[in-house]
């Protein structure tokens, strides 16, 4: 190997100070004076290696940063997720899992607007009279829709839909939309036996904070352990139907 050919090298492969720092400080210790070359406009061999070295550091300093910023808000978005997964699944009444739901995702991820929607002409949500007994009480937390709006929302995908930015109306939030000053929307499907049968939506006062690209595995996996909820409560709740006399704790470990 030439000296041309060790000096492209070392131009294209500024990593390799790493292994030889020592080498490296050599080369930053050498006196321009002493230098054969005369001082240019333009950087020296070893200056435009220095700075090669320098900013890749540079870079490289600044993913790592990145890196543990994502890692540490991964962490956190998963401690969240888990303490709403707990609080729901225990839950055995409806108006109480859903008040509940509603003021953990409000005060741990910082979204103002939650409501949650229920398919009204879904089989097994009917014959528990739910928008009957449920509509008034938990009136501003939890809607009742039918299939056709379910499905018209969702466009068939069963994947949650963002709004970046609201401008005219909100289909979700209805006419309150601008007097709360909703910016952008997520609407999350509950999916039950492969259908639609309700959804979360998540409204946010500024916008792009919902936008296209981000990534919602979280909120899908909320809404999964969601439909799972309600079927427990549904569940417990057509026990109690049955058999009025049992007491409450064997129904529920029943």
């Amino acid at each position: 190997m030439n000296k041309d050919q060790i000096a492209v090298y070392l131009s294209e492969h500024p990593e390799f100070f790493n292994d030889y720092p020592e080498l490296l400080g050599k080369i930053q210790s050498i006196d321009e004076k002493d230098m054969p070359i005369r001082k240019s406009n333009t950087l020296s061999l070893a200056g435009r290696l220095i700075k090669r070295v320098h900013d890749d550091k540079e870079h490289l300093k600044s993913k790592l940063e990145w890196f543990v910023e994502i890692t540490r808000a991964n962490e956190e978005i998963h401690e969240h997720l888990f303490e709403i997964e707990r609080l729901i699944l225990k839950s055995t009444q409806l108006d109480q899992m859903v008040k509940q739901l509603r003021e953990a995702i409000i005060e741990r991820f910082q979204i103002p607007y939650v409501l949650l929607f229920l398919v009204d002409d879904a089989d097994h949500y009917m014959e528990h009279k739910l928008e009957e007994r449920f509509s008034d009480k938990l009136k501003g937390s939890l809607k009742f829709i039918d299939q056709v709006t379910a499905d018209k929302w969702f466009d068939g995908k069963l994947k949650p839909v963002l709004h970046c930015e609201i401008k005219n109306n909100s289909e979700i939030f209805g006419k309150t939309w601008n007097t709360k000053n909703i910016q952008s929307e997520c609407i999350v499907p509950i999916i039950n036996r492969g259908a639609v049968c309700g959804a979360i939506a998540l409204g946010a006062t500024k916008e792009r904070h919902f936008h296209d690209g981000l990534r919602t595995e979280y909120l899908e996996r909320m809404a999964e352990r969601l439909a799972i909820a309600i079927d427990n409560i549904l569940l417990v709740d057509r026990l109690q139907l049955e058999h009025p006399d049992v007491p409450e704790e064997k129904r529920a470990s029943a």
